[in-house]
């Protein structure tokens, strides 16, 4: 019994591993391959994102972009079939408060830009803490909800499509709001 104390006091934490995920498709339309990768080091719990163009001109590093959970809890990389990228963490088991937070990066005006943000959230306990919020930073135009009786209403959205370098931390104001 002696010698399991010591193993468990220099156990390292369960986030120490790290995490990766990557895709590959052709973001800018260049013919050339481009390659996006999520990346937690296994310190912090938060993975890097790296972006690097087919062509080797542009390589974009972003530092402790997106909430990395346990197992089965990791971000994903997704390509849309219009060629978009989606980026999706989420917490559905730590807690009452699930949550889902989707990025979506799409090639326009000659950068990689957020164009698209989700938000969707319940409580395990309030049934009615409840509601989505899902902008479309191109077009202007969103949808919000908020408990289970309240139904999608549509709101003008005014935060821009950003360039990727430009990422913002928190949450766009449009789904602030909701919190409020």
């Amino acid at each position: 019994m002696r010698w399991i104390l010591p193993l468990l006091v220099v156990a390292p934490p369960a986030f120490a591993e790290g995490f990766s995920t990557q895709v590959t498709g052709d973001f800018n339309a260049d013919g050339i391959a481009d390659h996006v990768a999520l990346i937690d080091f296994g310190d912090h719990g938060q993975a890097d994102l790296l972006l690097k163009l087919g062509d080797g001109l542009q390589t974009i590093w972003l530092q402790n972009l997106i909430w990395v959970g346990g197992i089965g809890q990791q971000p994903s990389l997704t390509i849309t079939p219009r060629g978009s990228l989606q980026m999706m963490s989420h917490n559905s088991s730590i807690g009452r408060n699930r949550w889902e937070q989707i990025h979506t990066l799409a090639w326009r005006e000659g950068a990689m830009r957020v164009v698209g943000y989700t938000y969707r959230w319940y409580d395990t306990l309030n049934l009615d803490d409840i509601g989505s919020c899902d902008l479309n930073l191109l077009t202007g135009k969103g949808e919000i909800s908020v408990g289970q009786d309240d139904t999608t209403r549509s709101i003008s959205v005014t935060s821009p499509a950003f360039a990727v370098q430009d990422w913002l931390y928190e949450m766009p104001p449009e789904c602030e709001v909701l919190f409020d």
